[in-house]
């Protein structure tokens, strides 16, 4: 079976996003949004947000990207990057099967709390700057930490880019 790299890349793309550690930032994200009163500071906010985590995700992907280049395409790579994904996928499984709670084991019930009081702190700044700001340090580590929770979708759409003889602007498109 083959699939043209745009099909793959949003086929990627929407199994990656949904993770339990995305869906309690986007779900706790929204309701704050919801919250503010002003619905143009409520866009910018949540526009500068998305921006912020595409941002992050850009600089990982092409980070791996650029490692699996420089590696070469070593078959003990693939055979390496295969096998932790299939752990990985046969880990998310069981998590699926046995544990009915389905967080986000990355960032525990403390931790998170942390994240959702910086999160108010910085959608209820009264300068609009100041609270772009705070989204986007939080983006930035929030996303962070989430690329732990999806690791193996990057790994593995970056080896197909580096496997494929495309332009080098069109691995990063």
């Amino acid at each position: 079976m083959s699939l043209s790299l745009p099909l793959l890349t949003i086929v990627m793309g929407a199994l990656d996003g949904f993770n339990p550690c995305a869906m309690w930032t986007l779900l706790f994200l929204i309701s704050l949004l919801l919250g503010v009163k002003e619905i143009k500071r409520r866009w910018i906010l949540g526009i500068v947000f998305i921006v912020a985590s595409a941002s992050v995700y850009f600089i990982f992907m092409s980070a791996w990207l650029n490692l699996i280049l420089f590696l070469g395409f070593v078959a003990w790579i693939r055979l390496l990057m295969g096998f932790l994904a299939l752990l990985g996928g046969g880990y998310s499984i069981k998590e699926f099967i046995f544990n009915k709670e389905n967080g986000c084991k990355v960032i525990g019930g403390k931790k998170r709390q942390k994240v959702f009081e910086k999160m108010k702190l910085a959608i209820q700044e009264n300068s609009l700057f100041l609270a772009m700001l705070g989204i986007i340090i939080l983006a930035f580590a929030v996303n962070l930490v989430e690329l732990i929770c999806s690791a193996g979708f990057p790994a593995i759409y970056t080896q197909v880019l580096a496997i494929n003889n495309i332009a080098e602007w069109h691995r990063y498109l």
